[in-house]
């Protein structure tokens, strides 16, 4: 059977890729699955006194059992703030933060509670109608608004809340607490260098301030330095040593940069410290992927599922099945994980790709044209599906496949060797 030679290789890559994508995600999207905008030596704090999406997030992570609870009193507990006073900004600011956190975690992102949106948004409206210039109702509905793919509205109100930032510190040049909410809007409009401009202020103004160190840290990965990222983590550690979540992104930074044992001493402390982080097991288990303990990572990746459901342990338990060539358990959680996030092409072309080694052609065609048409432009999936349409005896379209693969930028040499394989030549 003829077999593209290249993907077992692959394999470990992308789950190396993904996995990291995939926590990076929830960590950085907003400064964090588990901390908070408010800006004080301790994350801790923010666990009694919730008052944004990002806190409710890191209470519905350290505990998963409670999550629903915790969104139902908060909601409450402002609802009464609310009665007692109707003009009351920061409570409907407060209320719509619990609601978009109760949003998000009302399911998958196609299954989720729009009602529990609405309100958000409802709240979020009335807060600024009464507080026009309360900064943080507009970041609050921009990214309740950016949670519902709606990139356009969040980042009006990101721009809003940019000017008001801007004319705060026109107004006090040494406010830390406004640089690092700007340089969060700025992370959040994907302007990371902006952000660290910020940060580096709060930190010359403040250099004991946590957050700013784990905000900038987290503005270092997403532009690919590392190194720096990992420093500035580590002065999160020093400063807050309980603190889990600053350990599981060390983690993942040295995850990338090979520093397998340091990336396993930072999961296994995170882990210590917050047995219920998901991401942690799920980043522990990379590493162990990448270390070749297959079997530690499927561990890693059934507690992570055991905590709570998602996509990411699915797909990367998945890609470790696979790499045992487990194919049937593979397809499992391809399958999971797919039904999960059914927007996500690199699932359906790693599925397609067992189904083709199983001989499965046609079902491997249907998993890359799926793929194909979530992301038209990228190389690898026509080139699998190339292999495909070859397999078939359907010369024509292997040919078209395998050449647009190579004019989106797919190896060279792979791609010819493929065309001598179709024209006949050893």
């Amino acid at each position: 059977m003829l077999a593209p030679q290249s993907v077992c290789a692959n394999s470990v890559g992308w789950l190396r890729a993904a996995l990291s994508c995939l926590a990076l995600a929830a960590v950085l999207a907003a400064c964090g699955d588990d901390t908070t905008p408010v800006p004080t030596t301790t994350f801790l704090m923010s666990q009694a006194t919730p008052s944004s999406f990002e806190d409710y997030r890191l209470l519905a992570e350290d505990d998963p059992a409670a999550r629903e609870s915790v969104f139902e009193k908060a909601v409450a507990a402002w609802s009464e703030e609310i009665d007692k006073d109707p003009a009351n900004v920061d409570a409907y600011v407060n209320r719509g933060a619990a609601y978009t956190a109760s949003y998000v975690y009302s399911g998958i992102r196609e299954d989720r509670d729009v009602s529990k949106f609405e309100l958000a948004i409802e709240d979020l409206n009335r807060a600024i109608d009464l507080g026009p210039k309360n900064v943080e109702a507009y970041i609050g509905r921009g990214k309740a608004y950016e949670l519902r793919e709606e990139r356009e509205k969040a980042n009006e109100d990101y721009q809003v809340a940019l000017e008001l930032l801007n004319e705060a510190i026109s107004l006090d040049s040494n406010d830390v607490e406004a640089y690092i909410r700007r340089a969060n809007v700025h992370r959040f409009t994907r302007d990371q260098a902006k952000a660290i401009q910020d940060l580096n202020e709060a930190i010359r103004l403040d250099p004991v301030n946590t957050l700013a160190y784990y905000t900038r840290g987290a503005a270092y990965s997403e532009m690919g330095d590392d190194e720096k990222a990992i420093e500035d983590f580590g002065m999160v550690i020093l400063l807050d040593p309980n603190f889990a979540q600053a350990y599981n992104v060390r983690g993942i930074m040295y995850g990338r940069a090979g520093a397998h044992e340091k990336a396993l001493e930072d999961f296994n402390e995170a882990i210590s410290l917050n047995p219920n982080l998901r991401w942690a097991y799920g980043n522990r288990g990379n590493v162990y992927v990448g270390m070749g303990e297959y079997d530690k990572a499927i561990q890693d990746y059934d507690k992570a599922i055991e905590i709570r459901t998602y996509p990411a342990a699915y797909y990367s338990r998945g890609q470790v099945y696979f790499l045992k060539g487990e194919y049937d358990r593979a397809i499992q959680d391809y399958s999971a994980a797919i039904d999960r996030n059914p927007n996500h092409a690199q699932t359906y072309v790693d599925r397609g790709y067992v189904y083709y080694l199983r001989g499965e052609y046609g079902r491997a065609l249907e998993d890359y044209d799926t793929a194909i048409g979530l992301d038209e432009n990228v190389p690898y999936s026509y080139y699998y599906r190339g292999w495909a349409y070859l397999s078939l005896g359907d010369a024509p379209k292997a040919r078209a496949d395998l050449n647009k693969a190579l004019e989106l930028g797919h190896d060279k040499d792979e791609v010819e060797a493929a065309l001598k394989k179709l024209d006949g030549n050893p």
